[in-house]
């Protein structure tokens, strides 16, 4: 079949017109084959065109999924097979050669902007990264170029925000729930119980609101030893110093 139109429709992209149906393909392929306006085109070379398109678009869609932020190979391979790409290792080889997936840069700039842009500490990371095959040594390199006055900073501020953001627990159960996120983020046990020591929360007024507020929520069930009892084992929970639990409870409840 003879072309009769050759027309641009974006940015690498054309469509040839032939004389009984449009073929949408890159400017990669109309080079290969170098199409020209009054070419004839056999079916067989037909063929070959869609099937180079497909390729292309493939190759054109990953670029641009590689663009978006660092991807490892592992990630690509995961895009390409939701994309219904069964054949990759042509592909995934062809990215190689231009400089993708250079395990060493990947590790490196993974760990700078993981560390830099989000709260995740040194271990979290690094088991993100295992996840993601790479060698253990690697890994373990570009974690330990990681600096710790510069994570214990960060650490110190992610404390200090949750700390002061405690309107409700005691000082004991505060800290034993900022451990446990702060161990969820990726940081040191030994690191976080060393800066909570320097953190020290007044939890006087913050027990008796939560006495009163749980007094008004039984004092219509209970009463006497028994809505003592009950209100004692609540705030107990909590962990608060049982002698202050008692000093509050002797007040409210006389109240």
């Amino acid at each position: 079949m003879k072309i009769e139109h050759i027309k641009k429709i974006g940015k690498n992209k054309y469509e040839i017109e032939l004389e009984s149906e449009k073929i949408k393909t890159y400017d990669t392929v109309m080079l290969k084959y170098q199409i020209s306006l009054k070419k004839e085109l056999s079916d067989h070379m037909i063929e070959e065109i869609k099937a180079e398109t497909k390729t292309a678009e493939i190759y054109n869609k990953t670029i641009a999924f590689l663009n978006k932020k660092l991807r490892s190979e592992k990630e690509v391979k995961e895009y390409l097979r939701k994309e219904g790409v069964e054949e990759q290792d042509k592909l995934i080889e062809k990215l190689k050669s231009q400089g993708f997936f250079r395990e060493d840069t990947y590790i490196e700039a993974y760990i700078h902007d993981r560390f830099s842009f989000s709260q995740d500490g040194p271990n979290k990371i690094r088991e993100d990264l295992l996840r993601q095959n790479f060698c253990v040594e690697k890994v373990e390199n570009g974690i330990a170029q990681i600096d710790e006055n510069e994570v214990m900073q960060k650490l110190f501020k992610l404390i200090n925000k949750k700390m002061n953001s405690n309107h409700k627990y005691s000082e004991k159960y505060c800290k034993q729930k900022v451990l446990e996120a702060m161990q969820q983020l990726g940081y040191s046990k030994c690191m976080i119980e060393n800066i909570l020591e320097n953190f020290a929360i007044d939890h006087k007024d913050i027990l008796e609101k939560e006495a009163i507020k749980l007094y008004q929520k039984y004092k219509m069930k209970k009463s006497g030893k028994e809505l003592f009892m009950i209100l004692k084992q609540k705030l107990y929970q909590k962990q608060y110093p049982m002698d202050e639990i008692n000093e509050v409870l002797e007040k409210i409840v006389r109240e």
